[in-house]
């Protein structure tokens, strides 16, 4: 494997988090793909044929109730998109577009939930990160619903240069 393809990955903070013996497993299975502005990654409720790990960039994932689309939440190269797949599920409760253009690698859900099965360091780190991306959400919904925000948590919320509530 070229280095520079290795060097990439740890572009991508989850996968570099990830101890080297998975990231080698993974590694074969993962697409370096372009990511364009307003492309859709998934819909909501429809099925996923693939997780993404962007590496420059921008994802928006969005809540749509009704007529209603909220933003829950901004991934770029912290995370990965496509968490409802390492929670058991195979569709998705929202939609998630490309806010800024830039790059992604690109992995089967079926090969994702393979990796997963073997448990261990790899499934805590996921899992860990789902846990804070929940947070997030579960913060912007507060601030989307009640207009009220825990400025402590701006400090690491990815919406706080965006969110109107985060101003003191």
């Amino acid at each position: 494997m070229p280095v520079s393809y290795v060097h990439r990955t740890n572009a991508n903070h989850l996968l570099g988090s990830l101890p080297a013996v998975a990231l080698e497993r993974m590694l074969h299975h993962l697409t370096l793909v372009p990511i364009a502005s307003g492309e859709t990654l998934y819909q909501t409720g429809r099925p996923q044929p693939y997780v993404y790990f962007p590496i420059r960039g921008a994802v928006s994932l969005s809540y749509l109730g009704g007529a209603t689309q909220v933003e829950i939440s901004l991934v770029r190269n912290e995370g990965v998109i496509g968490i409802p797949l390492f929670l058991n599920g195979v569709v998705s409760p929202c939609r998630a577009v490309v806010r800024d253009a830039g790059a992604a690698y690109r992995m089967s859900t079926h090969r994702l939930t393979e990796e997963f099965n073997r448990a261990g360091q790899p499934l805590r780190v996921f899992l860990a990160y789902a846990r804070a991306l929940t947070a997030q959400m579960e913060q912007t919904a507060a601030c989307n619903i009640q207009g009220t925000i825990d400025h402590d948590w701006c400090a690491t919320c990815t919406h706080a240069n965006t969110c109107p509530a985060a101003d003191p």
